[in-house]
């Protein structure tokens, strides 16, 4: 008996261990802030899952670094349905491709399902610019053709629903000229038609409106105030029109980061050059400081690379009478090994029979490290001398199953 007995326990245990496989992986398209409870797709016939079992295997909706859930399973239908709001631009920012990565466990036996959430994104935010108003001092010498920046308006949404154009309220002195950068974000410089004459008029008021191309179309408004003047004729030069920089998270505050600077070849205060951070989106808000005058940018906030592994800014040099030029200011942020593991116990069988075959499962075991490539692998172990092993399963999963015959007179519990 002892000697037919042994091979199929660990054919069992072996048959057992080959159940516990990632199946192909599924996509669901979903549009951000649809309303809790809507229903996402039937994941239950998408997999070909027991609808009768879901219940009695524990199935449930799991994210890959235990963050917000943000969608659930319905046991009763099979459908996965939205949990949490999902906001695309607060989860991606402006990356074109929102993905969110899902797991679906079953256990009994431990069966993992990866699908993907990509979220699509609506037109619920408008173009809004930097400031409510624009002043800029034009000299009356300037000559017809000469053009000025107005810089951009920013939309948290991307492609059509993100800037698509400019236009500007009519007048008598100038026209619009909008462009396009390398990444495809819209700008616009005012474009002098007909020569300026101080004495004739000192100030003009101008309406600038950015819009989207979403349905409905979404605006938003700057006014600009032009100061007719004299002699101010050298725009501020960057010395670079792109600064890169390369910061460990964790920084302490006041970390300089990088100094840029921007010089200007008037005298006097048309010369003295003044820097600010040109737009400065959520995400980026109080985390770094940027000196005026010397132009050094410095760690104002908690910098962590598993939030954000990059920053990218605009940063601007004007000089005393209102004359300005930008440049671009990236910074990568490097991942230091600043998260411990983390253990979560997903599913234990407590109590337990004392005459349950070696092999058998009694808990899962799931590992988590937010930190990146090498800094996120992990070694997972259990003590010695106990009649229990960790059998790697799943990407960071294990299964806890006893390795020899359980005896409650001997030993009724164990730690």
């Amino acid at each position: 008996m002892g000697h037919n007995g042994l091979p199929m326990q660990y054919g069992l245990a072996f048959i057992c261990l080959a159940f516990h496989l990632v199946c192909g992986d599924v996509s669901y398209s979903v549009l951000e802030e649809m309303k809790r409870g809507s229903v996402i797709g039937n994941i239950a016939k998408e997999l070909g899952l027991d609808l009768g079992r879901l219940s009695a295997r524990k199935a449930r909706v799991d994210t890959e670094d235990n963050n917000v859930q943000y969608c659930g399973v319905n046991l009763n239908t099979g459908d996965l349905i939205v949990q949490e709001r999902i906001d695309r631009e607060g989860l991606c920012a402006r990356k074109a491709s929102c993905v969110l990565k899902q797991e679906l466990v079953l256990e009994n036996p431990l069966e993992l399902h990866r699908f993907t959430l990509r979220i699509q994104d609506i037109n619920d935010n408008s173009p809004q610019f930097k400031e409510d108003s624009l002043r800029i001092e034009i000299q009356e010498s300037a000559v017809k053709g000469a053009r000025f920046l107005l810089g951009e308006a920013h939309d948290a949404d991307i492609g059509e629903n993100a800037v698509q154009g400019y236009s500007l309220q009519q007048n008598d002195h100038f026209k619009l000229d909008v462009n396009t950068k390398a990444g495809g974000r819209k700008y616009c410089e005012l474009v002098l038609e007909k020569e300026l004459d101080r004495e004739d008029t000192r100030e003009i008021m101008l309406l600038l409106t950015a819009f989207d191309g979403g349905s409905p179309q979404r605006s938003g408004t700057v006014a600009i105030h032009v100061t007719v003047l004299d002699a101010n004729d050298n725009v501020p030069v960057f010395s670079q029109t792109v600064y890169k920089a390369s910061l460990p998270e964790n920084s302490p505050l006041d970390t300089l980061v990088i100094t840029v600077s921007a010089t200007d070849a008037d005298e006097g205060v048309n010369g003295e050059v003044t820097y600010g951070f040109d737009h400065v989106s959520d995400e980026n808000d109080n985390v770094f400081s940027l000196n005026p005058k010397s132009g050094e940018v410095r760690v104002a906030g908690a910098i962590d690379y598993e939030k954000v592994s990059s920053y990218d800014m605009q940063i601007s040099a004007k000089d005393g009478l209102g004359l300005v030029s930008y440049t671009t200011l990236m910074i990568e942020i490097t991942d230091i090994n600043d998260n411990a593991p983390v253990i979560y116990l997903k599913s234990l069988s407590n109590p337990i029979a004392e005459n349950v075959s070696p092999g058998t499962e009694v808990g899962i075991i799931n590992v988590q490290d937010r930190d990146s490539e090498n800094n996120r692998q992990v070694r997972c172990s259990i003590q010695q001398n106990v009649p229990f092993k960790l059998v790697p399963s799943i990407k960071n999963y294990y299964s806890l199953v006893t390795t020899g015959q359980l005896d409650r007179e001997l030993v009724s519990d164990y730690n």
